[in-house]
């Protein structure tokens, strides 16, 4: 497949939103793309849509913090500013645990709550912002996560009616008007880089299925259920700021090995992070696109 032509040029009139979950999904996720459109002057809003209280912390980093959400925030705040975000929007909701848990039943958790009044809150801030672009989860959130697909589904669904003024007409008083954005992507786990990180976790005796912090990332489930690729965006250059934000989560992060064979492979493998064009729909022989903004006038 032939590469489109990538162009660097400032995009000082482009908007992105992003819609996630967690404090850490943005740095941990496609931290780099955010790292790079931010330079080149892409305006971009980021919603966070729980506290991500169910995360496991060591009692050293709870020092100053009543809470683990409160922690989370703040942790949230310095890679936001780090990355170059322009805009933090928090809806507050309770993080869902993992399938099967007590968290996962809990009132207040995001995978309780309404759909079409989460949707509905997504709608609000498309036509608010006016992004361009948006980005959320695949379906299968990535690694499976109640609180990924939930997002998934719910900015999918916002994506296609913000454009509709018969959908969540109460959304469109004072000055809100429908507004369609260009292009939805889901982010993407490349399938080469998938494959060497579960090589690799078997190598230092690391259960690919329970990988991360807390244990609750299961690298195969994710190379299982990857998708095409649409679009693949040189972040090499960003790797410094892209470390920096995660350095900001500590809270979440195993200990590094810094300049291990682990984590040099990591940063070969990715130097590149893979998007899924789900709008507009993708055609047979479509070129992969090297840019977000690509083909928008």
């Amino acid at each position: 497949m032939k590469l489109a032509n990538d162009n660097p040029r400032t995009h000082s009139d482009r908007r992105m939103l992003i819609s996630f979950a967690h404090p850490d999904d943005e740095s941990f996720g496609m931290g780099g793309a955010i790292a790079l459109y931010a330079q080149r002057g892409v305006a971009i809003s980021l919603i966070c849509s729980t506290n991500g209280d169910v995360g496991t912390v060591d009692a050293e980093f709870m020092e100053g913090f009543d809470t683990i959400g409160e922690l989370r925030l703040h942790e949230l705040a310095c890679a936001a500013e780090t990355l170059g975000i322009k805009e933090l929007i928090t809806f507050g909701y309770r993080d869902s645990g993992m399938m099967g848990t007590p968290d996962n039943e809990h009132p207040d958790c995001l995978w309780q709550a309404d759909p079409d009044y989460v949707t509905g809150r997504i709608v609000r801030e498309i036509r608010r912002i006016r992004p361009q672009v948006v980005v959320t989860f695949d379906p299968f959130g990535g690694y499976g996560h109640p609180d990924h697909i939930y997002m998934h589904r719910a900015t999918t669904r916002a994506f296609h009616a913000a454009g509709d003024p018969a959908q969540y007409p109460e959304h469109l008083a004072g000055e809100l008007e429908a507004y369609q954005p260009a292009k939805l992507y889901y982010s993407a786990f490349p399938k080469l880089p998938l494959r060497i990180m579960l090589l690799l976790a078997r190598l230092h005796g690391e259960d690919p299925r329970h990988m991360g912090k807390n244990h609750d990332l299961d690298l195969q489930a994710a190379l299982d259920n990857t998708l095409d690729t649409h679009a693949r965006i040189n972040v090499g250059a960003f790797q410094a700021v892209w470390d920096a934000a995660a350095e900001c989560h500590a809270s979440q992060q195993n200990p590094r090995r810094t300049n291990s064979l682990f984590d040099r492979a990591q940063r070969f493998v990715f130097r590149h992070q893979d998007f899924t064009r789900a709008w507009p729909e993708p055609q047979p022989g479509e070129r992969l696109e090297r840019d977000l903004f690509a083909g928008l006038a």
